[in-house]
């Protein structure tokens, strides 16, 4: 056939949320804040959906905070059987505008955006239908109009209609609901409670007949469940913790988690009938995979202390009684690329000097905290050590993987590295995170000041001699543990730190935090700026001065009270440096500049 490639949309406009149909002959997409769509193979076919859209209403894209603290990151969904297009209507008008200030290499402006701040109005969103071969649109769902539906988190399209996913304001009530494309109703399927918060998923699924393949933390770790449409919900024996549903077949499912240890990740077949599970992947480490259930095969991306990268194709076989028919180290499993540090590798001059870290385990309150420790590349009497910190909900930093370069960068410059995974932390279930609702900034530094004991055994480590770093809410860590357990630790840099919870996002803060007009006490507990008075040892303050994530406020907050207080500290600050601070020239200076500040500090 004709190989040739078929440009589909006009060049002189920006296109975006492409979302082809299931069978891949109608594709749509938005063009201007407005939605099209269009038959493949039919030239000059473009159909307009929507017509009204202008700087505050968009279709057919995820709102803001859908994108970045959902992680939705579609705003259009094709029925099964291609004739309806499911897609959302956002209006930011509710969202006040704020300004911010943007400084790079050129000069400085200010950039007006609706950032839905914590306690403040959320985007209006709604669901629409439109029907393809009536041309017709109509709205079926609107956010706001009951109280579990103040965010629309997940569309799932299945036979005869489709799922909806939504969460209350405070993220304590999960809905489940079902819409008919016949009769036009809907139909609770599933609720879920907490006194804190629920984490959302991708892991809702649907099963061969009407059952729903879904995830849940109701009992305190992540375990699969079968939601019936007629015989309710029916839970599944598997491993420890889940984290990530990938497929399923007639009889198994085939999911991510972990069993022995949470700084492993594996894969498993999870029975569908409750009967048992099993493991599939059995090296020790991090295996990140891909499964195509059609083709019986999985990809695995295995990472380890001793091993960068293996990428493998392997056989997924399990008969209907749980064998494994070809394990990993049997035929069927092909190694396709496996990183080795050669003589011409970028890192070859560097590997002598590779320090491999050990992992150990300290008990906070009940929880098993699980550490990394990386000592110096050549120990030599006393070292000083560096706490690298995240300490936020969202993320893990111990794991059974390869590491960073910045931790090696610092052990091969004659320092140790802990890494702890504080409660709150992610990966461990409900329970080990609920414990900072509406106290950030409290038992994470009691986890990481207790983690420190763990240097006591170490001949090489010089506990007078302890710093603190950490970026974004490990930024904000590094912070709270100056201010608050400033004996403990000698010196500190925070990068891009958070400082006033109040001038954060609306959904993020709010989950953890609750209403600012509502719970103002541990609001101004988990600031840092009232904590500053207790600030005694050296700090280094770096921020990107286009960040629009944690904006720059946060920093200049930080300056001015440090500056009534008259506080020393250091600053660094980069122009048109986003959050991440990715750009080559930002990451060589700002990691220099630490490594400076902490020869200097300790």
């Amino acid at each position: 056939g004709d190989e040739s490639i078929i440009q589909i949309t006009p060049s002189e406009d920006r296109h975006s949320g492409f979302n082809p149909s299931p069978s891949g002959g109608l594709i749509s997409y938005v063009r201007g804040g407005n939605l099209f769509y269009q038959d493949i193979q039919k030239a000059g076919s473009e159909v307009q959906v929507s017509h009204d859209a202008d700087d505050c209403i968009s279709y057919g894209l995820p709102d803001f905070l859908a994108a970045e603290e959902m992680h939705r990151f579609a705003g259009a969904w094709w029925s099964e059987c291609e004739r309806y297009l499911i897609y959302c209507r956002n209006d930011d008008a509710p969202v006040r505008v704020s300004h911010r200030m943007e400084i790079d290499g050129n000069g400085s402006r200010t950039i007006a955006q609706r950032y839905p701040y914590a306690g403040e109005a959320n985007p209006d969103v709604s669901l629409h239908l439109h029907d393809t071969q009536s041309g017709h649109s109509q709205k079926i769902w609107q956010s706001g109009l009951a109280t579990h539906d103040a965010y629309l988190a997940r569309v799932l399209p299945i036979a005869d209609g489709f799922c909806l996913l939504t969460q209350d304001r405070l993220q304590q009530k999960l809905v489940l609901s079902a819409y008919d494309f016949t009769s036009g109703n809907w139909q609770e399927l599933y609720r879920e409670t907490s006194a804190t918060w629920i984490n959302l998923t991708d892991d809702l699924q649907q099963l061969p007949g009407a059952d729903l393949l879904f995830s849940s933390e109701d009992q305190g770790q992540r375990q699969a469940i079968v939601i019936g449409r007629k015989d309710g919900i029916r839970r599944l024996q598997g491993p420890s913790h889940i984290n990530q549903i990938h497929c399923s077949d007639e009889n198994f499912a085939y999911v991510s988690g972990w069993d022995a240890s949470p700084i492993d990740n594996h894969l498993f077949w999870v029975a569908l009938d409750g009967s048992g599970y099993g493991q599939l992947t059995h090296e020790d480490g991090v295996h990140e995979v891909i499964v195509h259930k059609g083709q019986k095969l999985f990809i695995d991306r295995l990472c380890s202390p001793n091993l960068p990268a293996r990428i493998s194709v392997n056989a997924l076989s399990v008969d209907v009684d749980g064998f494994i028919a070809a394990p990993s180290d049997q035929p069927g499993h092909h190694i396709l690329y496996e990183e080795l540090i050669s003589e011409d590798h970028r890192y070859a001059r560097f590997a002598a000097n590779h320090v491999t870290p050990h992992f150990g385990v300290i008990e906070a309150d009940g929880h098993a905290l699980h550490y990394r420790l990386t000592p110096p590349a050549a120990p030599q009497g006393k070292h000083p050590t560096i706490v690298y910190v995240y300490g936020g909900p969202g993320a893990q930093k111990v794991r059974r993987d390869w590491g960073t370069l910045l931790v090696q960068m610092f052990a091969q410059q004659g320092y140790g590295v802990l890494e702890l995974d504080n409660r709150g932390s992610t990966n461990r279930g409900r329970l080990f995170e609920a414990g900072l609702y509406k106290r950030m900034g409290s038992i994470e530094v009691d986890d990481q000041v207790l983690g420190l004991s763990v240097l006591t055994h170490e001949p090489w480590a010089d506990l007078e001699r302890v710093g603190v770093f950490g970026h974004s809410y490990g930024g904000y860590m590094s912070l709270m543990c100056l201010c608050q357990a400033g004996k403990r630790f000698k010196a500190g840099v925070a990068v891009a730190p958070v400082a006033d919870w109040q001038l954060y996002d609306s959904h993020y803060t709010e989950r953890f935090m609750g209403l600012p007009d509502k719970d103002a006490e541990s609001y101004a507990a988990s600031s840092v700026i009232p904590h500053l008075p207790k600030l005694e040892r050296p700090l280094l303050l770096m921020h990107g001065m286009a960040d629009d994530n944690v904006l720059f406020t946060h920093s200049t907050m930080l300056m001015s009270e440090l500056q009534q207080l008259g506080k020393p500290f250091e600053l660094m600050t980069y122009p048109g440096a986003k959050h991440s601070m990715q750009e080559t020239h930002v990451s060589i200076h700002r990691f220099d500049t630490i490594l400076g500040f902490f020869n200097r500090t300790l």
